[in-house]
């Protein structure tokens, strides 16, 4: 089992005595993803491998806030305390400026031209060195703006 299993399925004990229907939800829900992973697979996952079960809760309840209509103000409080939740998990996420700089680097290091054609090296290279610190899609955007301007 690994570190980050054992301490959500701790912290969603102490939801439970908290009685945080809100966590407690969240944490069953990302710690049954990974014990199914691990089931299926017959192996303790790595921790990159149960971050990516994090993120991946992450942008469903993002995608969820994004439908949620805004006069549900009280869904949209519970889906912003899901992300606030599911966020503490995860390593610092990188922003724009840290984003470009890197995305710079590599096309330096690749002697990579800032065309279309180059964009699929430069996101593979991205998405696996800073694996877990970044989003697919701010360094979408982020690469765009360096491509097209």
């Amino acid at each position: 089992m690994g570190k980050l299993l054992m301490q959500l399925r701790k912290d969603n004990m102490q939801a439970m005595k908290d009685k945080d229907t809100v966590k407690k939800g969240v944490l069953s829900l990302v710690i049954a993803a990974i014990a199914l992973a691990e089931k299926e697979g017959n192996v303790t996952l790595e921790e990159a491998d149960e971050l990516a079960f994090v993120q991946k809760e992450l942008k469903q309840v993002k995608d969820s806030l994004a439908q949620t209509p805004s006069d549900r103000t009280d869904l949209i409080e519970q889906e912003k305390q899901k992300i606030a939740i599911l966020e503490s998990y995860l390593p610092k996420q990188m922003d724009e400026a840290q984003i470009k700089e890197a995305i710079l680097k590599i096309m330096a290091e690749n002697n990579l031209e800032p065309t279309k054609k180059a964009q699929g090296t430069i996101m593979k290279t991205m998405m696996a060195e800073y694996k877990g610190q970044v989003d697919g899609k701010l360094v979408n955007k982020v690469m765009g703006e360096i491509l097209n301007g």
